[in-house]
């Protein structure tokens, strides 16, 4: 059962096992085999996507330009945030998250936290390289990602705008990025 083939763009009860499992289309007692709570099929899924964010990050390091890669950078990335439940699906935790301040250093290591720190590692490169005025790559790495989302999350997750469409997407990565580098440009 992989965790990260349950997002869809159909709507997706996150609130209870059962929904979860409805959603599958699979049994309860099957989810509970592979997940032993919901927790952990949540962070399951923070890493697996992370995992596949971060393989986009390091798939990125063709030939080609800082501009070109920060604009596929994003466009990975808010495929995830923009493009699936997965906005929905944070809406969902952070309650759970605020009541266990463990687990929610887990999910934040797992996740976000983890594809910040790699975008942080290129922009760092790119200031090593004259490319970039960074004086700290952690928090150009915010600003990339904030330029990138915009208020974005919030709308989906508040259920005032629906997922993000490819050319959305784009136009978002885009214009992050060039915000980005006129910003940090030496």
């Amino acid at each position: 059962m992989a965790a990260r083939g349950l997002f869809t763009s159909q709507p997706f009860d996150l609130v209870t096992m059962e929904g979860i499992a409805a959603q599958a289309g699979v049994s309860k007692m099957t989810v509970y085999s592979h997940f032993n709570d919901k927790e952990t099929l949540f962070e399951t899924i923070v890493a697996a996507t992370s995992d596949e964010l971060v393989g986009a990050l390091s798939a990125s390091e063709r030939d080609e330009g800082l501009r070109e890669r920060l604009i596929a950078i994003g466009t990975s990335l808010l495929d995830v945030i923009l493009g699936s439940d997965i906005c929905k699906m944070s809406h969902s935790l952070p309650g759970a998250l605020r009541a266990n301040r463990a687990l929610a250093d887990r999910f934040y290591a797992a996740g976000p936290g983890r594809v910040r720190a790699a975008l942080a590692v290129i922009i760092g490169a790119a200031a090593d390289r004259g490319e970039l005025a960074v004086d700290d790559p952690d928090r150009a790495a915010d600003d990339l990602v904030s330029l990138w989302e915009g208020s974005m999350p919030a709308k989906i997750a508040f259920g005032l705008a629906e997922l993000s469409t490819p050319e959305e997407i784009r136009r978002r990565a885009l214009r992050g990025t060039e915000v980005f580098l006129r910003a940090y440009r030496p």
